[in-house]
């Protein structure tokens, strides 16, 4: 640490600052203060192409904090990073909705293109673009140093070495309804380290005890300690060769493994795995170090959250590609189930607001067509719906029975033995 600093690590001062008095996960915390790093950094520092080869690695991030609607904190969580950002004058910060051709021009304008959105709901601020706007931050996230962008009342467009972090909160409902699996897998949401959390950590409503004159001063240290890092680190990182040879050793025993073994919806995310974890590596380490070197711990350190990450990830993406009407398929379904036979008026009635009239004519034929429903009536007007009868394999087992009973039962003059079978057989 440096002796200008007032903060051993950075993060764990934040964490002090934040975790006494909230609810919600350590997880959403911790990488608000891992953004909150990244957005002073910006692209000042970097892991350098005569290291890696045709490419770079920044520190800059985008995060989603994912959980259902209401539940985690998310909107109270990422308000950390508002309080400290806002005092750094280095830092350029968007909250609210915009257009891509509006943040391109934003951009532009700055004598350092860097900026750092915090987007409360995900959602509302990609609403206006759109595709547009995915595709935008799409090309920022990879790095590019220059990007030139057509529009219609303004011509071309052009900034030089821009640099974006993203900090949002959306809900698995909306990753279903608008991320398809061309973003998930190899797109966007590949570049995006998603944090899931389905519950707070805590339920607690008032901090009376807790010194909240401590807690202000950490926050002044915080904020001193992000101006000195946002005015001073720059430059390349090393990296030390025990940190060479074990993230090179690691790459070669992991990356074809995830190819093979992975869902397919993740295998984006795996391939950018090695740009992640160079940039956790950076900023674990400048939370508590000015000399810009990457250490065997910092790396392995940077994995280690990347794993604890991995193991709810697919849980974010799982109804990703899923058909979007299997549930009011299973609930037409079960309910057939409960009323033994049902008429088709009285089944589109029930489930009207699950589809449109024409999408539930089609997913009964559905049902009927992979032996889930069984239809019957003669008169058209009085179509009616029930299970699907195993009728060749009823009979089967009937048939199975009398000849069991026919040829098993033993003559009446013979005596009768104790069954000997053994229960594993």
């Amino acid at each position: 640490m440096s002796v200008k600093r007032r903060c051993a690590n950075w993060l764990l001062s934040f964490r002090d600052w934040t975790l006494p008095r909230s609810e919600a996960k350590e997880t959403f915390i911790f990488w608000t203060g891992l953004f909150s790093l990244a957005s002073v950094l910006r692209r000042r520092v970097v892991v350098p192409k005569k290291l890696l080869g045709s490419w770079e690695a920044y520190p800059f991030l985008y995060v989603f904090f994912i959980s259902p609607p209401g539940v985690g904190r998310k909107t109270t969580t990422m308000s950390y990073a508002d309080d400290l950002l806002d005092d750094i004058p280095t830092v350029t910060t968007i909250a609210q909705a915009m257009t891509q051709q509006d943040l391109m021009k934003k951009m532009a304008d700055l004598s350092e293109p860097s900026i750092s959105i915090r987007a409360l709901e995900f959602g509302t601020f990609y609403k206006p673009s759109a595709d547009v706007m995915i595709d935008f931050l799409t090309a920022l996230f990879d790095g590019r140093k220059r990007f030139d962008s057509s529009t219609i009342t303004r011509g071309l467009e052009f900034t030089s070495r821009p640099c974006c972090n993203l900090l949002a909160a959306t809900t698995p409902g909306w990753i279903d309804e608008n991320m398809s699996e061309g973003l998930v897998g190899g797109g966007f949401m590949s570049r995006v380290i998603p944090i899931f959390e389905e519950s707070v950590r805590r339920r607690q409503l008032y901090y009376e005890e807790l010194d909240h004159k401590a807690l202000a001063r950490i926050h002044d240290d915080l904020v001193v300690d992000l101006n000195y890092i946002a005015n001073t680190l720059e430059g390349e990182f090393k990296i030390e060769e025990d940190a060479k040879f074990f993230s090179q050793s690691w790459y070669r025993a992991t990356a074809d493994k995830y190819e093979k073994e992975e869902d397919a919806r993740l295998h984006g995310y795996y391939e950018r795995k090695p740009a992640h974890a160079f940039k956790l590596a950076m900023l674990l380490h400048v939370a508590y170090s000015d000399e810009l070197v990457i250490t065997l711990e910092d790396y392995q350190k940077a994995l280690a959250i990347l794993a604890s990450v991995e193991k709810k990830m697919l849980r974010v993406y799982s109804v990703v590609g899923k058909n979007p009407y299997t549930d009011v398929m299973d609930a037409v379904v079960e309910f057939v189930r409960e009323k033994g036979k049902v008429e088709k008026t009285e089944l589109l009635g029930r489930f009207y607001h699950s589809a449109e009239p024409e999408k539930l004519l089609q997913l009964l034929a559905g049902l009927v067509a992979i032996g889930k429903l069984d239809v019957f009536g003669t008169d058209p007007r009085h179509i009616f719906y029930r299970l699907m009868k195993p009728k060749i394999v009823e009979a089967n087992l009937t048939e199975s029975r009398i000849e069991h009973q026919e040829h098993s039962a033993p003559p009446k003059s013979a005596p009768q033995k104790a069954s000997v079978e053994s229960p594993q057989d």
